[in-house]
C-alpha cells in the first residue's frame, strides 16, 4: 500500500477558479503554486463543492454574508457539507491525517477569518445615489463566512478538531507565502 494517509479539503476555486463569481477570479484556474507545494508535500486534496455555484449559479452577482445567512442556503450548505464530513469521519477512523481545511478568504462562504459583509446589499441598482449607498456600507469583518462556519459547526458537532487556513483572494500573490508556512507547520505536527 503506497498510501501517505495525509489529506487537506480545499474549497473549491481553490482548484476551479472559473466557479467565482464573474470577475473576481485572480488566477484562470488553479491557484498554481499552491497546488505544486501540495504535490510536493504529497497530500490527498479534497475538493469542496462550492455552495453559490450548487445554489445561485454560474451567472450570479457577488454576495454578502448577511443575504446568505438564511434557513434555505444553511440547510444546503449542511446538504452539500455532510458527505464530506462522513469522509472525515472514515479517513480519522484509518488513523489518516487530516492536515485541515483552506479556505478562500474575502468569500460569504468560504472565508475562514475575513468575509464581506453589508446591511445594504440588497434590491435593485436602478438608482444610482442608492447604488453608491449600497457600495459603500460593504466591509471586511473578521469572521468566517456561512459555508465555512456550518462545516466547523458540523465537524464540531462529531468531535472532529480540524485547523482552518486561509488563501486572501483579495491578495493571492501576498497570502500564498503565509498559507504555505502555516500548512507546512501543520504537516511537520502530523
Amino acid at each position: 500500500m503506497n498510501r501517505g494517509k495525509r489529506i487537506l479539503f480545499v474549497s473549491h476555486c481553490i482548484l476551479n477558479a472559473n466557479a467565482k463569481v464573474e470577475g473576481l477570479a485572480s488566477y484562470p484556474g488553479a491557484v498554481n503554486d499552491l497546488m505544486k507545494f501540495l504535490m510536493e508535500k504529497e497530500l490527498g486534496i479534497v475538493q469542496l463543492p462550492c455552495p453559490e455555484l450548487q445554489i445561485l449559479g454560474i451567472r450570479r452577482w457577488g454576495h454578502v454574508k448577511d443575504q446568505l445567512s438564511h434557513p434555505h442556503f444553511k440547510q444546503a450548505c449542511g446538504t452539500l457539507l455532510s458527505p464530506f464530513v462522513q469522509q472525515a469521519q472514515m479517513f480519522l477512523a484509518q488513523e489518516y491525517d487530516i492536515i485541515g481545511v483552506v479556505g478562500v478568504d474575502g468569500s460569504p462562504s468560504c472565508g475562514v477569518t475575513k468575509t464581506c459583509r453589508s446591511k445594504e446589499w440588497a434590491g435593485d441598482f436602478l438608482a444610482p445615489e442608492q447604488t453608491w449607498k449600497k457600495v459603500n456600507d460593504l466591509s471586511w469583518v473578521e469572521e468566517p463566512g456561512i459555508f465555512m462556519q456550518i462545516f466547523q459547526s458540523m465537524l464540531t458537532e462529531k468531535r472532529i478538531c480540524l485547523d482552518f487556513f486561509s488563501l486572501d483572494e483579495s491578495d493571492p500573490k501576498t497570502s500564498l507565502p503565509k498559507l504555505t508556512a502555516a500548512l507546512s507547520q501543520a504537516i511537520d505536527r502530523a
